[in-house]
């Protein structure tokens, strides 16, 4: 499986404009959104959902949306979504938790699992995600992203994906 600096020369390699960044390892969310970047873009959430079928679904969203799994569900035509493990997480994708991004796809060489992305980020220029590190992170445009996706035959698809409602 690649890890960061073979992901971050496949980049170069395959001329893929990215800003690089490293910085103390974080875990989650809370911990990422009060690192203090020098680069600009749309921190994103990223979970690995699957459904009783054995289905894997990478789902980017905003870093701050709670996910309402079973709108999400109905929306990807699934029965049930629930988290996978950790275990599955790197038996799949070579990432420990924390370190998920759409950019581990790379190790997704039979192509099991579909990349979802939320409709509220489409109107982001510049995303930031975690090279398979989360000591490190890097800035994507868009445009960029999209290209290195369908290199590796990941192309998204893009959802109106809903928030738990509180309560």
């Amino acid at each position: 499986m690649i890890q960061r600096d073979g992901l971050l020369r496949l980049l170069e390699q395959q001329d893929v404009p990215f800003e690089y960044e490293c910085h103390e390892q974080v875990l989650n969310m809370a911990e990422s959104g009060a690192l203090k970047l020098s680069l600009d873009g749309a921190r994103c959430k990223n979970l690995l959902l699957q459904d009783k079928q054995g289905g894997l679904y990478l789902v980017v969203t905003t870093a701050h949306k709670s996910l309402d799994l079973s709108a999400a569900a109905k929306t990807l035509n699934s029965k049930r979504l629930s988290f996978a493990s950790a275990d599955r997480l790197f038996d799949q994708l070579g990432v420990r938790p924390g370190s998920l991004s759409p950019l581990a796809l790379v190790n997704d060489h039979a192509h099991n699992i579909h990349l979802v992305i939320d409709n509220d980020l489409a109107h982001e220029p510049v995303f930031l995600f975690h090279p398979l590190d989360s000591a490190a992170t890097i800035a994507l445009s868009r445009r960029n992203l999209d290209d290195f996706l369908q290199r590796i035959g990941h192309a998204p698809s893009w959802h109106a994906l809903e928030a738990k409602q509180a309560g």
